[in-house]
């Protein structure tokens, strides 16, 4: 996620806290995705890029799958990011408070 680059040097390598980094995260995804399948030209963006950008199957074949509400959207996000948090927590990632 961009963000100003005196935070992301205080931030290092750690991770931010899940709940309110998610939900600001989430929700600027689902703009995106709302974006992306109301306005033809950022459909197209999308499409352009898709392959060369989107790294992950389930991201997709679920998240951005047209139709999804943006419960469903933030369930997708949410199942498939937060074992990824989790799993660098384990491996001695701090959480980074600020």
């Amino acid at each position: 996620m961009p963000m100003d680059s005196s935070l992301n040097s205080s931030k290092s390598n750690k991770l931010p806290k899940w709940d309110p980094f998610f939900i600001k995260f989430a929700e600027n995804q689902y703009l995106l995705y709302s974006m992306i399948h109301e306005k033809e030209g950022v459909h197209k963006l999308f499409e352009s890029c898709l392959r060369d950008n989107l790294h992950s199957i389930w991201a997709g074949q679920e998240l951005y799958r047209k139709g999804n509400s943006k419960e469903e959207f933030f369930g997708i996000l949410e199942k498939n990011m937060h074992p990824v948090y989790d799993s660098a927590k384990r491996q001695g990632y701090e959480v980074w408070n600020w």
